[in-house]
């Protein structure tokens, strides 16, 4: 008992001289610089939770240890033979000890938290612009960048604690964003944009994100940024401005065309932006109406011609290029632009372009069924920087271009549609013309020519109209659907496109060539319906649509059915279809002859093809039976369709206890109008009932992967028991006794 009050004194004195120790650590602990004591307030608020949350954590730790001590002393003690120590102290220690390591765990991350929460300034987004505009439709629009200006922070005090460098991120996740109404100018906070609120899910460390609103409320000048990020609200008031339309100058070309100066003026709404800033651009989608353009000189005097352009419409970021005449030659002018009733001058000098191909013609034509395309380019640069004494062959020397590569490229999407995909020119001198053919894969009314040669940083590309050319005036006839079937009795639509090749205006005549006499036909407008015997082309319009409607007879030939037709429609002019003759726009020509005609020929195939129609007719479709007698009848079926048919197979929808036989039950062949007889047997069962019951005959042919019934036809069958007197026998019997009753009664009368 006495070493057991000895050990316990022990362990008393092992503690508190423990909290001495720490307590002198504590006192020793250097203090602070008077320099480094001058704070702000916030810094100081921020400084001292800190130090409450590193004291409670240096509590927690000294409260660990000294359960530590206790622990290994208690386990020591009842390790010895004479312990004055339990089990359960032991246990109770062990608990005490996880209990105060859990709270130091629990306090280093308080402290953590603490610090982290002290530097929640230290993450910031910054406004960097807003702009107010209009979109196409005419909303307000307004939009807003934003960028998080924020640095990585470092948790000092957490890095101590646990031993290594602690780096927050400076990206911010989750950031809501919504546009309210400034306070005093109607309902004090509403959110007056649509979307009500936008959610930006991540926004990294100098990253910048551009959104946009709608205004759902008019003359607004005066918002509040409602951002929402890291569970802290943050309002920035913005005045908005209304940026203007603008129209800026581009490029002022002067060139020569023949012997006349021109200027060709590149305009753009909105300001010519650098390189970097076209990544930034917000589209405002704006337009001006009604823009005026006119070239002026130093005297203020119009120089350019026509006077005036007007541009009906200029959409945000589009460009327009003006063409002018110049009447005087000027180094310098004044581009005079009038939108919005307000007037903007230009000061431009020009810079003569000494290179230059002019697109002479092209002219689009017809070589055996194959569309090509020829253009004329000719070297039109400027000479007016040579010298005055300048010989030819200096002129021409400095005005050669080499290397020329030219290709033609839909209007569309600007895809290669000839053959060869480029051509390449040497050498073309000054003045000189170069013809250049090219087989056209697509057949377009405009193309754009595209041609580039060293002097140029970017291929010069130009859209132009192709001139119809033809040897002959020949109208090129085609057809998707040149090949038909069709049911005698009906009509064939085939459509027809036609295509002239010329720029005049000319009437011509429509033929059909060795169409059968049988068959009738007409040529239709497809737009208005009209018939047609003739049709007229000018230079607007170089294509038209028609429509050919053959007529089929209810009646043909066998020998025409299932075969092909071959007939030729023909386009003509006044003098071949005077010559061809023909009537009702009808010709019959051999081969040869209508391999000579000038005119435009196109082959058509139409198949006649005959309609199965089959028919069932009974004689006598009521039947009266007695029971355990049967139903023998005779049908007929007759082909009344204009096509001779086989395999056709009978059809009979009885009761399921009744039997039939029918004969025959598949017909081998029927001709067109033939007729046969079919026995039919009906069985009703042994244990019918009187009464009347339901039969149907039908017949079924397949022609062409394709099922044509008959019409069902329908019999009544009458069932009677076998000891029931007809209501015919009682007639006549009841006629007979009153042909007698008659005989006796006149017979006594004559005796009398």
């Amino acid at each position: 008992m006495q070493i057991k009050i000895l050990m316990l004194v022990c362990i008393i004195m092992t503690g508190m001289s423990l909290k001495v120790v720490l307590a002198a650590e504590h006192e020793e602990t250097p203090p602070t610089d008077a320099a480094d004591t001058t704070k702000t307030r916030d810094e100081q608020s921020r400084q001292i939770l800190i130090e409450t949350a590193r004291l409670e954590m240096e509590l927690a730790k000294n409260l660990m240890k000294k359960k530590q001590i206790e622990l290994e002393n208690l386990q020591a003690m009842i390790e010895e033979e004479n312990n004055i120590v339990t089990v359960s102290e032991v246990n109770k220690a062990e608990e005490e000890y996880e209990s105060a390591a859990s709270e130091y765990e629990k306090s280093k991350l308080n402290l953590q938290k603490v610090e982290l929460d002290s530097l929640k300034d230290a993450w910031h987004i910054t406004v960097e612009s807003t702009r107010l505009y209009e979109s196409r439709d005419g909303r307000e629009m307004f939009s807003i960048t934003l960028q998080n200006s924020s640095l990585p922070v470092k948790l000092v005090e957490s890095s101590k604690v646990m031993g290594r460098d602690i780096t927050i991120s400076a990206q911010i996740d989750d950031i809501f964003v919504s546009i309210k109404e400034k306070a005093g100018f109607g309902s004090d906070g509403a959110i007056i944009a649509e979307p009500y609120e936008r959610r930006i899910e991540t926004l990294k460390e100098n990253e910048t994100v551009t959104l946009e609103f709608e205004l759902i409320k008019e003359d607004v000048r005066d918002v509040v940024v409602h951002l929402n990020y890291l569970d802290t609200p943050d309002e920035r008031h913005i005045h908005l401005k209304q940026v203007d339309p603008y129209i800026s100058v581009v490029s002022a070309r002067r060139y020569k065309e023949g012997d006349r100066r021109r200027l060709e003026l590149v305009i753009k709404y909105g300001a010519v932006e650098e390189e970097e800033a076209k990544n930034t651009k917000v589209n405002t989608a704006q337009e001006i109406n009604n823009v005026y353009v006119s070239i002026k000189d130093e005297t203020d005097a119009i120089i350019g011609s026509p006077y005036e352009f007007r541009i009906p419409t200029l959409k945000d970021g589009q460009e327009k290029t003006l063409d002018f005449e110049l009447r005087r030659n000027v180094d310098s002018l004044t581009v005079n632009l009038r939108y919005l009733d307000k007037e903007y001058l230009y000061k431009i000098h020009l810079e003569e372009d000494t290179r230059h191909i002019s697109i002479l013609s092209a002219k689009k034509f017809r070589v055996d069924n194959q569309m090509m395309v020829t253009i004329q380019l000719k070297n039109t640069s400027t000479t007016e920087a040579m010298p005055i004494n300048a010989t030819p062959e200096e002129i021409a020397a400095a005005n050669e271009i080499r290397a020329i590569y030219v290709s033609l490229l839909d209007a569309v999407d600007s895809t290669n549609i000839v053959k060869p995909y480029e051509e390449k020119i040497a050498v073309l001198g000054y003045n000189e013309t170069v013809n250049l053919t090219f087989q056209l894969q697509k057949d377009v009314d405009s193309l754009k020519v595209s041609m580039k040669y060293p002097e140029l940083p970017e291929p010069d590309t130009r859209l132009i109209y192709l001139q119809k050319e033809s040897a002959l005036d020949v109208v090129n006839v085609s057809s998707l659907r040149f090949s038909q079937e069709g049911n005698l009795g009906s009509s064939v639509t085939y459509d027809i496109t036609l295509d002239r090749l010329a720029e005049t205006e000319n009437t011509f005549q429509l033929r059909v060539i060795n169409l059968l006499n049988r068959l009738s036909f007409e040529f239709q407008d497809p737009d208005t319906q009209s018939r047609q015997s003739q049709v007229k082309f000018t230079q607007e319009q170089s294509k038209r649509n028609l429509s050919l409607i053959v007529y089929l007879p209810e009646e043909l030939d066998a020998s025409y059915l299932d075969s092909t037709l071959e007939f030729y429609v023909a386009v003509l002019d006044e003098t071949e279809a005077n010559e061809l003759g023909g009537t009702n726009n009808r010709l019959d020509l051999p081969a040869e002859r209508i391999a000579s005609i000038q005119g435009g020929v196109e082959r058509f195939e139409l198949i006649p093809k005959g309609v199965p129609e089959i028919e069932v007719s009974v004689q006598n479709a009521f039947q009266t039976i007695k029971i355990d007698e049967q139903v023998n009848m005779t049908a007929k079926l007759k082909n009344i369709g204009t096509r001779d048919l086989v395999d056709i197979r009978m059809l009979v929808d009885v009761n399921p206890d009744w039997k039939y036989t029918v004969s025959p039950e598949v017909i081998a062949s029927l001709g067109r109008n033939e007729e046969t007889e079919i026995q039919l047997t009906l069985n009703p069962p042994a244990d019918i009932t009187v009464g009347e019951y339901q039969a149907k005959l039908s017949a079924e042919v397949t022609v062409d992967n394709r099922k044509f019934p008959a019409r069902d036809r329908s019999i009544t069958v009458l069932v009677e028991s076998k000891s029931q007197m007809s209501v015919t026998t009682l007639l006549f019997g009841a006629l007979i006794l009153l042909m007698i009753g008659i005989v006796i009664v006149t017979i006594r009368i004559s005796r009398r």
